[in-house]
């Protein structure tokens, strides 16, 4: 999600440098590098204020905002809970995001 307008980076056309969240989806192989050196480049965006995991294998969201001073913060939310976006106009409700989704029993 981009607020204002979207700049785009010079080696890439597709490629949205100026992000206000960012939304991904965690799977098995790919979760550590989410985590990891993937959020530690996408910190380096000014843009960037919040980061948003979604996971695959049950109701939970994971989210990343950027604080005033440049920390982050993380809040978890599962069933029956949501996440606040207030600075975007509104929250993210889990119940909403998983509606439908059947999970694999484990």
């Amino acid at each position: 999600m981009v607020c204002g307008p979207r700049e785009l980076a010079a080696v890439n056309a597709n490629a949205v440098t100026n992000p206000t969240l960012l939304v991904e989806v965690l799977s098995d192989p790919t979760e550590s590098y989410e985590h990891g050196k993937k959020f530690r480049a996408y910190r380096r965006l000014p843009s960037l204020q919040h980061y948003l995991l979604a996971n695959q294998d049950e109701a939970r969201l994971e989210h990343y905002r950027r604080n005033d001073d440049g920390t982050w913060t993380l809040a978890i939310a599962e069933t029956g809970a949501k996440v606040a976006l207030p600075d975007l106009g509104d929250d993210l409700v889990v119940d909403e995001i998983y509606a439908g989704v059947e999970f694999a029993s484990g």
